[in-house]
């Protein structure tokens, strides 16, 4: 596997901020919120225990396989399944619409399809962590990109201890059963991912134990100390660079994993800042599969020729 070119040092706090400041838009904390047991009908408490490192069913595994393998099976629909499409490539099928100043920060943005809950679809989402020093504004392309393709994707200022997409998801759920909000019963809440760029996707790490989520994605962003693997509970997306001072972190991070379902590429000639925009295709696909209900793409990751295992992506994969 390729690793960073005479970048190897593990990289820390002040690396990252110095890295992004010529980014930086001023970053905004979010105020937390504290979560409410049970949302839209589903007692977050029930789940704990279903979905906690101290009980051997996950989500994606199949509990009654005699033979104790694991059996990865994305949660099944009920009219969420979106439209089809004949590539990741580019854009989708749906008009996508961004509304800001949102959330119960009234500091994130939503971007979700025009005709959202057309045809009866039920739509799943993606709470997404910026880098440090950025906010949603820097990566309202990729907010676009993914609500073209049905998904509901929500953005606000990372914060590092993942207080914003805990209140993001149950902001989501209220409105989901707010008559009043475009999203009104749009919105598959049994479906739901945790990523981010950078900070955002250690953001990620601090609550990808919480019992609402399906999949995480952390793309140029490993841990500090090399223990955010502890806190994964569901089939995880590692992505880095070749150029990236942050994938040495990333590869400890995936070599660390040992309790979910993990793929892990580095994308070729790809730097800190270009790792999202160069893995946008890989996100889709992944999204698609375990949010989605496309089970086919499976073989785009779990396969000796893999799609993703050849050209730009260096990828390995493990405990499938």
């Amino acid at each position: 596997m390729k690793h960073p070119k005479d970048k190897r040092t593990l990289f820390s706090l002040s690396a990252i901020s110095g890295a992004l400041l010529a980014l930086s838009v001023g970053a905004v904390q979010a105020d937390s919120v504290t979560t409410q047991n049970t949302i839209s009908g589903i007692d977050v408490n029930s789940l704990v225990a279903f979905n906690s490192g101290d009980n051997d069913c996950r989500p994606w595994q199949d509990c009654d396989d005699d033979d104790g393998g694991v059996i990865v099976t994305p949660p099944e629909g009920d009219d969420s399944d979106l439209p089809a499409v004949s590539s990741v490539e580019a854009a989708g099928p749906y008009t996508p619409t961004i509304d800001k100043n949102v959330g119960s920060s009234r500091e994130g943005w939503v971007a979700y399809p025009q005709n959202i809950g057309q045809d009866g679809v039920k739509h799943p989402v993606l709470i997404w962590g910026p880098g440090g020093g950025t906010g949603p504004a820097e990566y309202d392309w990729f907010l676009n990109r993914l609500a073209s393709h049905g998904f509901i994707v929500y953005s606000e200022v990372s914060t590092g201890n993942g207080t914003e997409m805990k209140s993001a998801m149950t902001w989501l759920q209220q409105q989901n059963d707010n008559p009043s909000s475009p999203l009104y019963q749009n919105i598959n809440v049994s479906r739901i991912a945790a990523g981010g760029h950078s900070m955002g996707s250690i953001t990620t790490f601090a609550m990808a134990d919480d019992p609402r989520l399906t999949t995480t994605i952390h793309v140029a962003g490993g841990s500090f100390d090399g223990n955010g693997s502890d806190s994964l509970r569901n089939p995880t997306l590692y992505i880095g660079g070749t150029e990236d001072f942050a994938t040495s972190n990333t590869t400890r991070d995936y070599q660390n994993t040992d309790s979910v379902p993990v793929f892990f590429t580095i994308l070729d000639d790809t730097d800190h800042i270009a790792a999202t925009r160069n893995g946008m295709p890989l996100i889709t696909a992944w999204l698609r599969w375990h949010l989605a209900g496309e089970d086919e793409r499976k073989t785009d990751f779990i396969a000796p020729d893999c799609t993703y295992c050849s050209g730009i992506y260096d990828s390995e994969y493990k405990n499938w």
